[in-house]
């Protein structure tokens, strides 16, 4: 998540073509718009300077800093005409390149609208062989993506993807063609090797700063984005006719070196990735499943298979196999039946990988390239993990849909938007991550408290994870899924009530059933990347919050647990206290409520958790319990999802 000082710096190094355009509109001379150029420059160094964390200039600030740029560039041309167009040139050939290279990465609305903005901008903008580079930025973006995807399957295939890039190769022919009869080509070869002393001089000096923090090796996807941007930029700025542009020097060298640390990784291309398979009565399709890991063209894996206390023959399944497959690396587990969160948790001793994914028993890896994909995706990305998309069958293996994840963005609006739609988890659960994230913030959130996994409530972030462009998984659709039962709904809702609750008790919402709807509306349009959500930070009452996301899951409160929370939210006194001092041995946790749920409809429930409930329903927000208690009680809050509503004083026993 980008600090609010980065995110300041942002904006003010993406208004720079406005900046810029203003300096040379009011002042009298060259010579004094230089020297102002050198010291809007001076203070962009400044500010770079004082950025404490490197990591922070990551593929995120570089789209909000075009996504700025862009927007500086179209309004530069609307305030002020064509006579200040030259100022903009090279930024239009910048924002085009990097706004090509985000849209296939993350293939939203915003993302679109900017692509044409800078199309328009580069139409109207008439300056010597700007139509080239941009003809040249759209079919270089078409080639790779052509390349990557059908040549060495480092990514996938997606036609919305191909549309894009032919539209904007169809444009760019346009624009070409509208500037044939623009008689500057002859400067074109000096333009070029002008371009040599500053741009090697820049690279050098960002490749160092970054090489010596962070230790990062260049990757081919890396050399083409320097190469082509810097090279045909710095040309484009000496066609423009503006030879030395200090804020551009500076700009120049800020994006290289985000570039460097973004697209860049310590994971090894070899790395191992170790696939956890939790399974429960799978016997009928772990066959399928292990067949779709074998089939790898990348083989440098291993499979932790955790059977969960299944009562079929799996294990008889799974002996069989291996018998008839000696050589695959695969650990066979048996646990007692606790859910698939726990089943993964059992894993955990067992993984020696540097990348580890999870694969469900009844689910297909989604071709041959899969392990390779997903290995390149963190390989040439500096991020913690990458989402996938994964195509919905049906029992039989036949094609259902084609389920794409959202665009992610680790900034707060992406929590404001997960609040407006009632915690539910707008991206799915499978992810390649790297080993130490996984045994650390996703083992907290994900597989204890049954939170989404790019969610580390304990630190209050939002880990870096990428938008892979490849398809995973197959994942199987049955009629009679547990999660479409009560049972099962119960579950999910725990989940959802426990992120939500942490989300609002952090910001208000005004007029959150409006925002609420507006969103949806725009999402199932495929334009809620326009719409920000407003928020304030302030805590949220759960009066009304907390009996609409239950109503959404539940016909009714018959469920003990629930019912508990939503009277907590109907009686909920802040100032009121309760000494807490109870006999619980067994301490719950979110991937635990099949479990407690379970014990709680037979009858099997510890006596102290109804008393738990009964002070839950109570509604008092401050619990007096006995100091060496204090971590036991806050588990348990955080298991009945109301944590954060709850101050816990300490009590001398």
């Amino acid at each position: 998540m980008l600090s609010n000082y980065t995110k300041a710096f942002a904006y003010y190094i993406g208004l720079g073509p406005l900046f810029l355009t203003l300096i040379g509109l009011f002042l009298p001379s060259y010579q004094v718009v230089f020297l102002a150029e050198c010291t809007v420059a001076l203070i962009a160094a400044l500010l770079f300077i004082n950025i404490n964390l490197l990591t922070q200039l990551n593929q995120w600030f570089i789209e909000k800093v075009i996504s700025i740029s862009t927007i500086s560039c179209f309004l530069t041309l609307l305030l002020f005409g064509m006579p200040f167009a030259s100022r903009i040139v090279l930024f239009s050939f910048i924002n085009l390149f990097f706004n090509l290279f985000f849209t296939i990465i993350r293939p939203n609305t915003k993302n679109i609208i900017l692509l044409l903005i800078n199309f328009f901008i580069g139409y109207v903008n008439l300056q010597p062989f700007s139509s080239s580079i941009f003809l040249g930025i759209t079919l270089l973006i078409l080639i790779s993506y052509l390349f990557e995807s059908l040549v060495t399957h480092n990514i996938s295939f997606y036609q919305d993807r191909f549309v894009i890039l032919i539209c904007s190769l169809l444009i760019s022919i346009v624009i070409y063609i509208s500037q044939l009869n623009t008689d500057h080509y002859f400067i074109v070869p000096t333009a070029l090797f002008l371009t040599a002393l500053p741009i090697l001089g820049v690279l050098v000096l960002s490749y160092g700063l970054v090489r010596s923090e962070l230790k990062v090796k260049l990757t081919p996807v890396l050399i083409y984005l320097l190469l082509f941007t810097c090279i045909f930029g710095q040309a484009g700025l000496i066609i423009a006719q503006e030879v030395i542009n200090p804020w551009f020097i500076i700009e120049l060298f800020i994006l290289l070196t985000a570039i460097l640390i973004s697209f860049s990784s310590n994971i090894s291309k070899n790395s191992k990735i170790s696939i956890i398979i939790p399974s429960y009565n799978g016997a009928d399709t772990i066959v399928q499943t292990l067949d779709s890991v074998i089939s790898q063209t990348y083989k440098n894996w291993e499979i932790i298979l955790v059977d969960d206390g299944s009562n079929d023959n799996t294990k008889e399944v799974v002996g069989k196999y291996l018998k008839e497959n000696p050589n695959i690396p695969v650990k066979y587990l048996k646990e007692e039946n606790k859910d698939q969160l726990n089943a993964i948790k059992y894993a955990l001793p067992h993984i020696n990988g540097e990348v580890v994914h999870i694969l469900h028993s009844d689910d297909l890896l989604a071709s041959k390239y899969v392990l390779k994909q997903g290995l390149f995706s963190l390989l040439n990305q500096r991020v913690v993990g990458t989402f996938i998309n994964l195509e919905e069958v049906n029992e039989q293996g036949k094609h259902i849909r084609l389920v794409k994840t959202a665009s992610f963005y680790p900034t707060k609006q992406t929590l404001a938007k997960a609040a407006v739609t009632f915690g539910r988890n707008p991206y799915v659960d499978v992810v390649f991550w790297t080993k130490d994230i996984f045994e650390n913030s996703v083992y907290k959130n994900y597989l204890t408290n049954n939170m989404p996994a790019w969610f580390d409530n304990e630190n209050k972030e939002i880990l870096s994870i990428s938008n892979g462009i490849f398809t995973s998984l197959k994942y199987r659709i049955f009629e009679g899924n547990y999660l479409n039962s009560q049972d099962g709904a119960v579950n999910v809702l725990s989940g959802e009530l426990r992120f939500f609750h942490h989300l609002v008790h952090e910001m208000r919402i005004p007029q959150f059933k409006w925002q609420s709807f507006v969103y949806r509306v725009l999402r199932k349009l495929n334009c809620d990347s326009l719409y920000p959500v407003i928020y304030i930070k302030k805590k949220s009452s759960l009066s009304d919050l907390t009996p609409k996301i239950i109503s959404l899951r539940l016909d009714s409160l018959e469920n003990r647990y629930i019912h508990a929370i939503y009277d907590f939210s109907q009686n909920y006194a802040p100032n009121d206290n309760v000494v807490v001092d109870l006999e619980i041995a067994n301490i719950y946790h979110g991937a635990d409520i099949r479990i407690f749920n379970r014990k709680l409809s037979n009858g099997t429930l510890e006596k102290g958790y109804y008393q738990i409930m009964k002070i839950i329903s109570s509604g008092k927000g401050i619990w007096q319990v006995p100091k060496q208690d204090i971590r036991k009680y806050e588990e348990i809050l955080e298991f009945f999802t109301i944590k954060d509503y709850v101050e816990i004083e300490e009590i001398n026993k």
